[in-house]
């Protein structure tokens, strides 16, 4: 009997500043239960990248000494969020990439999953995953994000296209068929902020998106954005903050990157798309917005009116429900994120 050959994997991490949480990153990969072929770190031409750097060369026997290979690069410009996950993607030299932000960390059952995963799914291009948020410290869980309870993969049999959006939204922890990702990309949405959802609709039209149900990856829930460097992200995007002229510009991304997809694959994505970010995502985003006050709230709905994202009930309720309640409105916000929690882990049942 002949045995199955077992993928390559590397961990790729398109890195912009944030040097000191990238070795949190670098030693949750070096202490998992087993090694990916490859950690690759592609540095952004950030304000820190002399950091970076150091960080690199500090690892560098630690990972010769175990057999992985730790490379390094740096881009000449700032390629922003999209060029650099594609170019990380692209550079790396193993089958399948496992992409992290460099703020994110891997489980340590991250390897094994993924390629257990794969050998049973080699088909399959374009794979999500259940993933854990932690606040300061790795060790301090604050909640488990998780879409199905057993593996899968999810396609237009048996899913929505809106639900395309909740499989890749958060990138840490996506894993790509590295040639498959270079035989279909483009520089065409640099600056949406959504290139890997470029990808999953892709995926998700062809063999499906797989799913791996047991959590593999941690996102670290303190850090704010730093998108708005790169020529592509500065014209509305400021880094350290989401403002509602950036978010709308990243949802008014989603529906162009859907009605490419659509019109050149003739299908319809659009309609789903546009429900689930005028419903279920337009909470994830004003449950950000107390703390920003009134005006800040009403200017992020008037932009996302802009775009055919308010016709819905929620947005308008929710709008209406900060301005009454101004700052103390984060309050229910969180309460209704702490039952939602408990009520998934107990009950086993996505809200």
């Amino acid at each position: 009997m002949r045995l199955q050959k077992l993928p390559t994997i590397s961990v790729a991490v398109p890195a912009y500043s944030r040097a000191i949480e990238l070795c949190d990153l670098i030693d949750s990969v070096l202490n998992g239960n087993a090694l990916p072929d490859e950690l690759l770190i592609v540095e952004d031409n950030s304000p820190e990248r002399n950091e970076i750097r150091s960080v690199v060369e500090r690892y560098k026997k630690k990972f010769d000494s175990v057999g992985c290979i730790l490379s390094y690069l740096e881009n000449d410009v700032n390629l922003g969020y999209d060029g650099n996950l594609r170019k990380s993607i692209e550079e790396s030299t193993s089958d399948y990439v496992i992409v992290l932000g460099n703020d994110d960390a891997l489980l340590p059952n991250a390897i094994k999953e993924v390629k257990s995963y794969i050998v049973d799914n080699p088909n399959v291009n374009f794979i999500s995953r259940t993933y854990s948020r932690f606040s300061e410290k790795t060790t301090n869980i604050i909640n488990t994000t998780w879409l199905s309870k057993s593996d899968t993969i999810f396609d237009l049999n048996n899913s929505s296209s809106g639900f395309v959006f909740r499989l890749c939204g958060f990138v840490g922890g996506l894993i790509v068929n590295r040639n498959w990702a270079k035989s279909v990309s483009t520089e065409s949405y640099d600056g949406t902020l959504y290139y890997q959802y470029y990808l999953a609709c892709l995926a998700f039209l062809d063999r499906g998106v797989g799913y791996i149900s047991e959590p593999i990856a941690l996102g670290r829930a303190d850090n704010p954005p730093l998108f708005g460097s790169a020529a592509s992200e500065n014209e509305v995007h400021i880094p350290g903050s989401y403002t509602p002229k950036g978010r709308a510009k990243m949802w008014s991304g989603i529906l162009r990157i859907t009605s490419d997809v659509d019109r050149i694959y003739h299908v319809n994505l659009f309609d789903g798309i546009k429900k689930e970010l005028s419903h279920r995502q337009s909470f994830h985003i004003f449950e950000m917005m107390p703390l920003q006050g009134r005006k800040a709230t009403l200017s992020l709905f008037n932009e996302l009116r802009k775009i055919g994202l308010t016709s819905d009930w929620l947005p308008c309720l929710l709008v209406i429900y900060i301005l009454i309640f101004g700052k103390y409105a984060s309050l229910g916000f969180s309460a209704f994120r702490q039952f939602q929690f408990v009520f998934e882990k107990n009950i086993k049942l996505k809200l």
